[in-house]
């Protein structure tokens, strides 16, 4: 009795399947892992950086009490430098009756504060710091001259950032969303061309702080 070709195949890639797993079968060998340590002392170092934490303390000078927050750090009399840099993540929402514009961006600002103290046994390029510390040191007071509205991004967690380099340079990021406000000029409409600007300034520190945008 001839076996018709449909069911030849079908037995043909039954056995193919089979042998296949059992090549795949013993191909997979058992993995044996030791998980530890190769000494004391590593497990003794490991402990000991997870364990040492970085306090506000930490980076103040000592005695604390001569920091002053309200002060900005100039240098040999010189105003502070801050510089910023903004990357424009989405431009929308242009609203002709109103005169305004929704942007999100994220600013960055870096200013340099030799007051303060580097972390012992910072080995590190920077040290990620709490942005809380913020409230009990210096920093610069940017902010949007024709914004309408600011909105700090806080979606899963508060989307701000503040870095400690070895050159006591601090650097701090943030992502906002901004409505800002655009004289626009409807003269030559339908072919006008609006120009939208985006004013930063410091509100305290006019004469002790020099704003540069880094490019």
């Amino acid at each position: 009795m001839q076996v018709p070709t449909e069911k030849l195949l079908a037995y043909r890639s039954l056995i193919a399947l089979a042998i296949c797993l059992h090549m795949l079968e013993q191909s997979i060998q058992p993995c044996h892992c030791v998980h530890g340590f190769r000494n004391n002392t590593e497990s003794a170092e490991l402990v000991s950086h997870y364990e040492s934490s970085l306090s506000l303390p930490d980076i103040l000078p000592i005695p604390s009490k001569t920091y002053d927050k309200n002060r900005a750090p100039k240098l040999l009399g010189q105003p502070t430098v801050v510089y910023f840099h903004v990357t424009v993540l989405s431009l929308d929402s242009i609203n002709e009756e109103s005169m305004t514009y929704v942007t999100d961006i994220f600013l960055a600002q870096s200013w340099r504060d030799p007051r303060l103290r580097l972390p012992e046994n910072m080995s590190e390029q920077y040290r990620i710091l709490d942005v809380d510390w913020l409230h009990s040191i210096w920093r610069p007071d940017c902010f949007f001259k024709n914004a309408k509205k600011v909105t700090f991004h806080e979606m899963s967690i508060p989307n701000h950032y503040l870095w400690l380099y070895h050159d006591k340079t601090l650097l701090y990021m943030s992502k906002l969303t901004l409505v800002l406000s655009c004289a626009m000029k409807f003269e030559s409409y339908p072919h006008d061309t609006q120009i939208c600007s985006m004013m930063i300034e410091s509100c305290r520190w006019k004469c002790d702080v020099s704003l540069i945008p880094k490019p």
